[in-house]
């Protein structure tokens, strides 16, 4: 699933602060022009988008990586994914859940899940982060 949904729109070159590959969610580093992995799972930190590696390779800390800001990319699904979940970051390893934030409670979001998919799978989703507030 979702390796056929390589639409990316636009990609920024960043300097990585965690070892990453293709498909993983990050946010802004600490360093300028850098990014990390998240947190943890269903963050209140803006995910910037995913990680670009079609080649399938790792990045080490410190490699410039593209990172997909905008268009549609697979990520890395944590749990189970339903079309039009909103995708969040599932741990500190970059995965995806979807959002199910309780009433009054903030959750980052990378965007909707296009597809369905399992626990280990690439789901197709559109990258439109935002910060939503759960009701």
């Amino acid at each position: 699933m979702g390796l056929s949904s390589r639409f990316p729109g636009q990609m920024i070159p960043m300097v990585t602060e965690s070892i990453v590959s293709d498909g993983m969610i990050v946010i802004v580093g600490a360093a300028d022009h850098a990014c990390a992995l998240p947190g943890g799972a269903s963050p209140t930190v803006s995910p910037l988008g995913a990680i670009y590696r079609p080649d399938g390779s790792s990045a080490a800390v410190g490699d410039t990586v593209d990172v997909v800001i905008s268009g549609v990319y697979p990520v890395i699904a944590a749990g189970s994914v339903t079309a039009n979940n909103l995708i969040t970051s599932g741990g500190t390893d970059g995965t995806a859940i979807a959002e199910s934030a309780s009433a009054g409670v903030n959750v980052a979001v990378l965007g909707p899940a296009l597809e369905d998919g399992a626990s280990g799978d690439r789901v197709a989703t559109i990258i439109n982060p935002f910060i939503k507030q759960g009701g």
